[in-house]
């Protein structure tokens, strides 16, 4: 007799947000300010300045409020310093952007923003044609694209997925290993379609001659398939440093050739997706132009042949403290605040990435550390979380449930790179665009809760919101290099 046995589904996790050394939750910033808040007004009575010392006393409060009080999971000293600066360049016309006939002579910059500084150049490469290259100006980096056909694993058998799940681990590892990598973005961009897109598909395909068992089992998956649907598109950007290898490239063209030689390592099939083909000019224009303006979408690919880079980007932009409009269009952008605490399956991003009434475009950033950073990396959280440990013992305090497990992960991740394991830092950036003014709560609410259902914690890019809205764009936009 033959016995069935099942096994429990894979789980992954053991992220955590990198954490400075301070007093038990505070970090070092936090510590600094705790400290000073504290000894200057105490010094200063020690020195019989006491009228200076109670004055003093009244300013440290209000700061340390700002310090240590969160709102949304951010600290207040960062939301007002945040506020500050957006209000500042809006009272100096930063946040304002008029491009095409509106544009001042001479033109300085095509696009706005923080796509300023780059421009596209379109590359030859021997044996698979025009290639597109974004090319930053300021700081030098090369940005390739892979236009991508994600093969989805809701059909998929539990094996299949975790070797396809293994495969992207042993992709990012594999990044460590070019110091000329700076950053990978993958970005899915999810545009609504009719609902009843893949019943007309299969209706229309469908032999009358075939097997009742094969019509009886398309009708059933037709049956079983989500009624809403979408346009779904992937791509994976690449961006290097050219100047950090070993070739040192001394041209501009040579810069682009070393960017090419990056993506030609990458293993992606493995991982699941298909490579439709390496992204042209043409292919950049449009994404970008299109994420702008979305009624560009209906023009054909042709059209978009003679455009140059400056005329991708919008004819108008507002970059506003929690929302962006460009062209007629409506855009709101959030940053991933906290990842899911506890172990997640394969799919926990489905929810996020399942067709809604709006269209939604979601980045995974993704930033390889070498085997040398990581390894310091990884031993300087060890040791602030040890740190904590022993304040906590001299204070005799007990670890909360969050900091023992925070401490656990910290080992076990220092433990695994010490046996070769990788280290990578990551964060997720979520856009949804609408045309009507009046669909941008409804959009917001149906993005927030989609998160929610993923077990992810977001919070809207007030005051970047034109920054967070590019970081999706196929521009290499890495928000630290800012």
């Amino acid at each position: 007799m033959v016995t069935a046995t099942t096994t429990e589904p894979r789980t992954y996790g053991g992220w955590r947000r990198s954490r400075s050394l301070g007093i038990g939750r505070l970090d070092s910033r936090q510590t600094v300010i705790l400290m000073t808040a504290v000894l200057v007004p105490l010094l200063a009575a020690a020195f019989g300045a006491v009228r200076l010392a109670f004055v003093l006393a009244g300013v440290a409060l209000p700061v340390l409020g700002l310090a240590l009080v969160q709102r949304g999971g951010v600290l207040l000293m960062d939301l007002a310093l945040a506020r500050a600066r957006w209000q500042w360049a809006a009272w100096r016309g930063e946040t304002s952007y008029r491009g095409g006939v509106f544009a001042e002579l001479p033109r300085a910059w095509d696009l706005p923003g923080v796509l300023a500084p780059t421009t596209l150049l379109d590359v030859e490469e021997p044996g698979r044609g025009r290639v597109g290259v974004v090319w930053n100006q300021r700081t030098g980096w090369m940005s390739v694209t892979l236009l991508l056909s994600p093969a989805g694993a809701l059909l998929a058998d539990r094996a299949t997925v975790e070797r396809q799940v293994a495969a992207w681990g042993d992709l990012l590892a594999s990044l460590a290993d070019d110091e000329t990598v700076r950053a990978a973005a993958v970005t899915i961009e999810l545009v609504p379609e009719s609902g009843t897109q893949l019943a007309d598909h299969v209706a229309g395909r469908l032999d009358p001659d075939a097997p009742e068992l094969a019509r009886r089992v398309l009708g059933e998956l037709v049956a079983a398939a989500p009624r809403g649907a979408a346009r779904v598109n992937a791509r994976l950007t690449l961006t290097v440093d050219p100047a950090a290898g070993g070739a040192r490239p001394r041209s501009v063209p040579e810069a682009a050739a070393e960017a090419l030689r990056s993506l030609a390592g990458l293993s992606v099939t493995a991982a699941g997706a298909d490579v439709l083909r390496r992204a042209s000019a043409t292919d950049l224009v449009r994404m970008v132009r299109c994420a702008f303006d979305p009624d560009a979408a209906m023009a054909g690919v042709s059209e978009f042949d003679a455009l140059t880079w400056g005329e991708a980007g919008p004819v108008a932009a507002e970059d506003l403290w929690d929302h962006y409009r460009h062209d007629g269009a409506y855009s709101i952008s959030w940053a991933l605040l906290e990842a899911p605490r506890q172990r997640v399956c394969h799919d926990v991003l489905l929810p996020l990435l399942s067709p809604g009434r709006f269209p939604r475009r979601v980045t995974i950033l993704y930033r390889t550390l070498s085997r040398d950073e990581a390894g310091a990396v990884l031993e300087r959280e060890v040791n602030a979380a040890a740190a904590r440990e022993e304040y906590r013992r001299r204070t005799r305090r007990d670890p909360t449930a969050r900091e023992r497990a925070d401490a656990e992960r910290a080992a076990r991740a220092a433990a695994e790179e010490a046996h070769g394991a990788g280290l990578v830092q990551f964060s997720l950036f979520v856009t949804t665009t609408v045309t009507r003014w009046e669909d941008l709560a409804d959009a917001r609410r149906e993005v927030e809760q989609a998160a929610g259902r993923s077990r992810l914690k977001l919070r809207i890019a007030r005051g970047g919101q034109s920054a967070a809205f590019a970081v999706g764009l196929p521009c290499g936009i890495y928000p630290p290099a800012v």
